[in-house]
C-alpha cells in the first residue's frame, strides 16, 4: 500500500510485475477487486494506471482466441519491422536515453490501443464490471519490470 487515508475512504497501491514478452496481457481484475475490498470505500471508484508509455490498461474479455486475435491484428496494423523516425536517431532530439530502445511501434500502439487508466464505478463496494468484463495491463514493449498504480476513492 503506498498510501491510505485515515478513514479508509481514499486507498492507493502499487503492483510490481516483470512482463515476458511484447503484447502480453496481465488480468489485474482481482487486484482491483482486493484494493477496494481492503478500503472502506462503499461508494465512488477505483482508478488503475499505468506509468509507463508502451502500456495500456483496458477493459475487455479475457479469453485466449480473442487475446490471440488482437495480437495478430496489431502486429498487423502497427509492423514492428516498418520505419518509426521516433528511433532514427540520427534525426530525434527529444528525450533520448544513453541506451534508447528502439521501440517507435510500441507507442504508436499505445495510442491505438488504449490509454494509461480506465476509471470504474464502485458502488456497495463492488467493482462494476459487466459478466465478461476483466482489467488488463496490455506490456505493448519488451519485458523489463513494470508497475500499476490502483486509487480507489469516494465515500
Amino acid at each position: 500500500m503506498l498510501a491510505e487515508s485515515s478513514d479508509g475512504r481514499i486507498r492507493t497501491e502499487a503492483l510490481h510485475l516483470q512482463t515476458e514478452a511484447t503484447n502480453e496481457f496481465w488480468d489485474v481484475t482481482d487486484f482491483v477487486r482486493s484494493v477496494v475490498a481492503n478500503s472502506t470505500l462503499k461508494h465512488g471508484q477505483v482508478t488503475v494506471s499505468t506509468p509507463h508509455t508502451t502500456t495500456s490498461i483496458v477493459i475487455n474479455e479475457s479469453e485466449t482466441g480473442f487475446l490471440n486475435d488482437y495480437r495478430r491484428a496489431i502486429d498487423a496494423v502497427v509492423p514492428e519491422d516498418s520505419y518509426y523516425e521516433h528511433d532514427d536517431h540520427s534525426i530525434r532530439t527529444e528525450n533520448l536515453e544513453e541506451d534508447e530502445y528502439i521501440n517507435g511501434h510500441s507507442h504508436v500502439r499505445q495510442l491505438i490501443v488504449g490509454q494509461p487508466s480506465v476509471t470504474i464505478p464502485v458502488v456497495d463496494g463492488e467493482v462494476l464490471l459487466g459478466q465478461w468484463q476483466r482489467v488488463m495491463f496490455v506490456e505493448l514493449d519488451q519485458a523489463r519490470p513494470r508497475r500499476l498504480f490502483f486509487h480507489a476513492q469516494g465515500s
